[in-house]
C-alpha cells in the first residue's frame, strides 16, 4: 500500500467510520481479477447461470455523468449567436405584461426591455431579459421565458398606520404567498427554511422575507427555491426570487466510507503540502459545478480568488480583460458532501467540501469551506424566526 493510501486509511479510521480502506482495496483487486476472465468464458458463465435459474448478486453499472467543464470567454454583451437562442422581445414583453396582471398591477405595462448577461452572478453565462414598468422591475430567463426575479418598491403600497404583524402571523402569510406566487411547474412540497424581517422588532418591520426549498423526504433542494419579500398587512409583493433547477432523484449506491476515500484521495493530489486533521460527510442535494476542476488546475489563483479577477482597490475587484471561465452542466444530484479540514494555517482555506455523486462515485463539484456547517447555519441563524 503506498503512502497516499495509508494516509487515506488513517483519515477514515480517525473519522470513526465502520469500513476500512483496505476492504475497498481488496474489493478493487477482486474486480480486476474478474475483469481478466476471457470474454468467451464470461459469456458461458452468464449463460449457465441464466439457464439453471440461479440468481447472482451483481453490482449495477451506472453511466458516468461528469464531463470536463467547457471553457468560454466572458463577454459583457449578448452575442448575435446567443440572441438566436433567446425568446423575442415581443414574447418577453407579453410574458411581462401577463405577470403584471397576475401580481395585481392591472394598470401597468412593460415600457422598457433589455437583453443582457445575468448581472447578479458575474461568472454566469446565462442571458436574461430585464423588464421595467413604471412600478415593477423583473427578470426573465431569456431561453425558457420563466420569471426569475421581481422587485417592487415598498413605497408603491399604501401601508396602514398599524402595519406590524407577529412572527406567527408572518409564518402563515408566507405559506399563503407561496401558493399565490409559485409557478405552475414548481410542484411538490416546499419547506420554509428562513423567515426574516428588516427590523429588530416584529411590529416595526415593514418588509418580511420567506425562503422556501423543495423537499424530497428528509432532503432539501436549494436549487428549487422561492424567496418572497412582502409588505405586511397589505401583503404587497416586494421581491420574488425563483430558481427551478430540478433534482434528478438518483440512487444512493456509494457508502459514506467510500465517499470519504474518494474525496481524500483527490485532496491529497491537489493539496500535497497540507495535512488533513478531520473529515465528515452527509447526504445532500447539490448542483454540479466546476469548482474542484478549477482548484485542481489553478490551485493558488482559485484559493486566493484571483483566477479571473484583478484587484482595483482594497475592497474592489474587476474581471480581467483576458478572463476565461469554465462551466458545467447544471445537473442537480444526490451527493455525499465530504468536508476535509486542515491544520490551521495563515492565508489558506481552513476546509474544503467535495460533492461525491451518490450513484456513480464521481466528484461532480465542491466549494471552499464547510458546506455542511453552512447548511446547518441557515436554519440556526439568530435572525431566522421560523422556530422562534
Amino acid at each position: 500500500m503506498n503512502d497516499n493510501n495509508e494516509l487515506v486509511e488513517k483519515i477514515i479510521l480517525k473519522s470513526k467510520n465502520k469500513i476500512a480502506v483496505s476492504e475497498f482495496l481488496e474489493e478493487d483487486t477482486t474486480m480486476k481479477k474478474v475483469n481478466k476472465i476471457p470474454k468467451m468464458v464470461a459469456t458461458i458463465i452468464v449463460t449457465i447461470g441464466i439457464m439453471s435459474g440461479l440468481v447472482y448478486a451483481t453490482a449495477n453499472i451506472y453511466d458516468k455523468i461528469w464531463k470536463e467543464p467547457q471553457k468560454y470567454n466572458w463577454k459583457q454583451g449578448v452575442t448575435e449567436e446567443e440572441k438566436k437562442k433567446c425568446i423575442s422581445e415581443e414574447d418577453a414583453e407579453k410574458i411581462g405584461n401577463e405577470y403584471l396582471k397576475k401580481i395585481g398591477f392591472d394598470d401597468q405595462y412593460i415600457t422598457k426591455l433589455n437583453l443582457q448577461k445575468q448581472f447578479r452572478e458575474e461568472n454566469s453565462n446565462d442571458n436574461i431579459w430585464c423588464l421595467d414598468s413604471e412600478k415593477v422591475s423583473m427578470e426573465i430567463d431569456a431561453i425558457t421565458g420563466k420569471i426569475k426575479f421581481v422587485y417592487i418598491s415598498s413605497t408603491e403600497y399604501e401601508k396602514p398606520h398599524n402595519y406590524g404583524i407577529t412572527r406567527q402571523e408572518a409564518r402563515i402569510t408566507a405559506r399563503e404567498l407561496l401558493e399565490k406566487y409559485r409557478p405552475e411547474d414548481m410542484e411538490g412540497e416546499y419547506e420554509l427554511v428562513s423567515l426574516k424581517r428588516n427590523s429588530e422588532n416584529d411590529k416595526s418591520a415593514y418588509i418580511w422575507y420567506a425562503d422556501f426549498y423543495r423537499k424530497y423526504g428528509d432532503l432539501l433542494n436549494e436549487n428549487e427555491h422561492i424567496n418572497i419579500g412582502w409588505v405586511p398587512t397589505v401583503n404587497g409583493l416586494y421581491s420574488l426570487d425563483i430558481k427551478n433547477d430540478k433534482y434528478e432523484g438518483n440512487e444512493e449506491k456509494i457508502t459514506k466510507e467510500k465517499a470519504i476515500q474518494i474525496a481524500t484521495q483527490k485532496d491529497l493530489l491537489i493539496e500535497k503540502d497540507r495535512k488533513i486533521v478531520n473529515t465528515k460527510a452527509e447526504i445532500k442535494i447539490k448542483q454540479m459545478n466546476e469548482e474542484v476542476f478549477l482548484r485542481e488546475n489553478f490551485t493558488e489563483e482559485y484559493e486566493n480568488g484571483i483566477l479571473n479577477y484583478e484587484k482595483v482597490s482594497d475592497y474592489e475587484y474587476k474581471i480581467k480583460e483576458d478572463a476565461v471561465f469554465y462551466e458545467t452542466e447544471g445537473r442537480v444530484r444526490k451527493v455525499w458532501v465530504v468536508v476535509v479540514e486542515y491544520e490551521k494555517e495563515s492565508k489558506r482555506i481552513p476546509s474544503y467540501s467535495y460533492y461525491i455523486d451518490s450513484t456513480t462515485g464521481e466528484i461532480i463539484g465542491g466549494n471552499i469551506g464547510d458546506q455542511i456547517l453552512r447548511d446547518y447555519s441557515i436554519k440556526n441563524d439568530p435572525y431566522n424566526l421560523i422556530e422562534k
